[in-house]
């Protein structure tokens, strides 16, 4: 069973602070942020406040300009000051955008994620209904926060503004959180320094004490609506933690539950894969026993066609059911083997398929599975002589030390593989090489052979 569709890709990109700096505006905001949020400017405004202060004490050439208390510097210290409180404004806007973009870019994403989910839970229920004959292995329920979540809308800014005075300070924010008001206190600084200095207006010459009023008011209004911002993003802040660690909880909730139910289907098809082996191995054990049978058979019918003499089971085929206890345990085990026989030269065995060509041996691939199933046989029976099983004390020469003759028996008894496999409804087919026990002969340049059926 495949799954519905195709997996859905979470977000085109992260949302970042760049993305809300847009236009000429935006940008000269970003920038002039950037500058004087480093130290560099600190070291600037720190260096140029000392140098002013040391020009204008008493030793100082600016001592008559500008007299101590410094009134013109406690000036430019308001409009520096007011500009920043702008600035941060403008900074506090950007954020509180960039994180509201965030959090619905967070609740898409969640979305998408427990739809896949409920997408993989449908799929193992599916596989709970074929495993178990209808019966669910695990009952369980999907965390409740999943459907929740779905009525929820994402955490905004906005949404904690909720008594007047928190909408009042987000208009404020909303409306002085802008360059063009930026722009425009720096404009009417300069405007009023200009009208001073030509005469237009005497209501507060130099050193403006009444602008440094004005900025001091303004800096103070600034950062009591800064804090209430502050706050109401924390709040939202709080609110979109909480949502995230809820969606978290969900996944790893369903995770686990996912989890527990491939444990159960485990299970099963556990019992489904050690009865399969079982019926494929005695398969397979049969096929040995019938090919080799038949082999043997007509191997007994030549020597009595040449011989002229016919043995008394020359014309007999001995059925599987005749065979000894012994005989057909012997057959299993060499059906057992096949498979790692076979992946130790790079093929496997998969269930006979529609127009699929059989993998071919190589001689060197022969020579392989020959010398792996002797040394099966040669474990065979030292452990029979262990157990006190063997009916006879020989155990059988090294494979080096075999006479050509013997080799090449098992040889053909390799090549009868395929032939072997096929007769059990499988076929061989072509993969990786795993690694061959030790003493194994390596492989050479293998030269494609048909195999012998």
């Amino acid at each position: 069973m495949s799954g519905s569709g195709p997996v859905a890709v979470i977000g085109p990109s992260p949302v970042t602070m760049a993305d809300e700096r847009i236009g000429v505006n935006a940008s000269v905001a970003a920038a002039v942020t950037r500058w004087v949020g480093s130290m560099p400017a600190l070291y600037t405004v720190l260096g140029a406040f000392t140098g002013y202060t040391a020009l204008a004490t008493w030793w100082g050439p600016l001592r008559a300009l500008d007299p101590y208390p410094f009134p013109f510097l406690l000036f430019l210290n308001n409009v520096a000051q007011l500009m920043l409180c702008l600035i941060i404004l403008v900074g506090q806007r950007v954020l509180t955008t960039a994180a509201d973009r965030r959090a619905v870019q967070t609740y898409e994403n969640a979305e998408e994620i427990f739809a896949q989910v409920a997408d993989l839970q449908a799929h193992l229920d599916r596989q709970d209904r074929v495993l178990s004959r209808g019966l669910s292995l695990l009952e369980s329920s999907p965390h409740p926060w999943i459907e929740q979540h779905r009525v929820q809308d994402p955490p905004q800014a906005a949404d904690q503004a909720v008594s007047l005075n928190d909408r009042l300070a987000a208009w404020l924010a909303t409306r002085l959180g802008s360059v063009w008001a930026f722009y425009l206190a720096a404009g009417t600084q300069v405007v009023w320094i200009v009208l001073a200095q030509t005469g237009i207006q005497r209501f507060d010459r130099y050193p403006f004490l009444f602008m440094s009023f004005l900025s001091t008011l303004a800096q103070l209004v600034f950062m009591i609506v800064i804090m209430v911002g502050q706050d109401v993003l924390g709040r939202a802040g709080d609110r979109r933690s909480e949502q995230t660690f809820l969606n978290a909880q969900a996944v790893l909730f369903e995770c686990r539950r996912m989890k527990q139910r491939l444990t159960a289907q485990d299970r099963v098809i556990g019992s489904l894969t050690t009865y399969i082996s079982a019926q494929v191995t005695e398969q397979l054990a049969q096929a040995i026993h019938d090919t080799s049978e038949r082999v043997e058979h007509q191997v007994r019918v030549h020597a009595a066609m040449t011989s002229g003499q016919a043995p008394a089971d020359a014309d007999v085929l001995r059925r599987w059911e005749k065979l000894s206890d012994s005989e057909r345990a012997d057959c299993r085990a060499q059906a057992r083997r096949i498979g790692e026989n076979l992946a130790a030269i790079g093929c496997f065995m998969v269930p006979a398929g529609e127009a699929t060509p059989e993998a071919t041996f190589s001689d060197a691939e022969v020579r392989m599975l020959a010398h792996l199933e002797y040394q099966r046989w040669i474990e065979q029976k030292i452990a029979a002589r262990r157990t006190g099983d063997a009916h006879d004390d020989a155990v059988g020469l090294p494979w080096d030390e075999l006479p050509d003759a013997a080799r090449v028996r098992h040889r053909q008894a390799a090549r009868r593989i395929p032939g072997v496999v096929s007769r059990a409804g499988f076929q061989v087919l072509r993969g990786t090489p795993h690694p061959a026990p030790p003493g194994t002969p390596p492989l050479d340049h293998p030269v494609p052979v048909s195999p012998a059926h």
